[in-house]
């Protein structure tokens, strides 16, 4: 079906393009919205990505103009993780361990693409293997289904190995909405995927995302 100009969602991808960076602080979620696997989860850090702070994380693999060149223009993330219950992430009774959801903003929804692609899926399986700038280990990447989102959408598990010895697993959800890049992910302490709660939070994230693109 071809999208015309009275097509509502067509009208709201086209809204993003009005969107600007301080208005993605307003898009990641907040501990009221967070699934009830989540309610007792504390706030462990939120930060402003702009173009130089997320070439800092990426250990090199990116620099501010390199990611400027991508189409990104900055990013926000907030992260929730389980009460502090045990001494190490090994004794920790809890499976998993943080929940987080992040927006970025792009130039243009073919800047989204190409990163959800080449950046999230492609980079992370590149890098199997290697040391990550956290110091911890990639030990495997898998590419997992995922439904229900407006538009492109794709999600990964990704097991890595903490400095101190402990896998942690990673399920991430990456999805577009217009010119906006949304990011859910949570992590356990244990290789499994977690693939339903991770596109319960995506799904919300995308519907604060709207609310905020709408004005509400």
């Amino acid at each position: 079906m071809v999208d015309t100009p009275s097509d509502p969602a067509s009208q709201l991808l086209r809204m993003t393009d009005t969107v600007t960076s301080e208005e993605l602080a307003w898009m990641v979620l907040e501990h009221a919205q967070l699934p009830a696997e989540f309610s007792s989860f504390e706030l462990l850090r939120e930060e402003r990505l702009d173009n130089e702070t997320m070439a800092k994380h990426t250990g090199g693999r990116y620099t501010t103009a390199s990611l400027g060149e991508l189409g990104r223009s900055s990013g926000y993330a907030r992260a929730f993780a389980v009460p502090q219950g045990a001494p190490t992430l090994r004794e920790e009774p809890a499976d998993i361990l943080e929940a987080a959801t992040v927006v970025h903003l792009f130039e243009q929804p073919k800047d989204v693409d190409r990163w959800i692609d080449d950046v999230f899926v492609a980079g992370f399986k590149d890098r199997v293997g290697g040391e990550e700038p956290d110091g911890s280990r990639l030990l495997g990447v898998e590419s997992l289904k995922v439904s229900g989102f407006h538009e492109h959408a794709a999600a990964l598990l990704v097991v890595h190995e903490a400095p101190e010895g402990s896998v942690l697993a990673s399920t991430i959800v990456d999805f577009r909405l217009g010119r906006l890049l949304g990011v859910a992910y949570v992590v356990a302490k244990r290789d499994a995927s977690f693939i339903e709660l991770a596109t319960e939070l995506g799904a919300e994230l995308e519907r604060q995302m709207v609310r905020i693109v709408l004005g509400s």
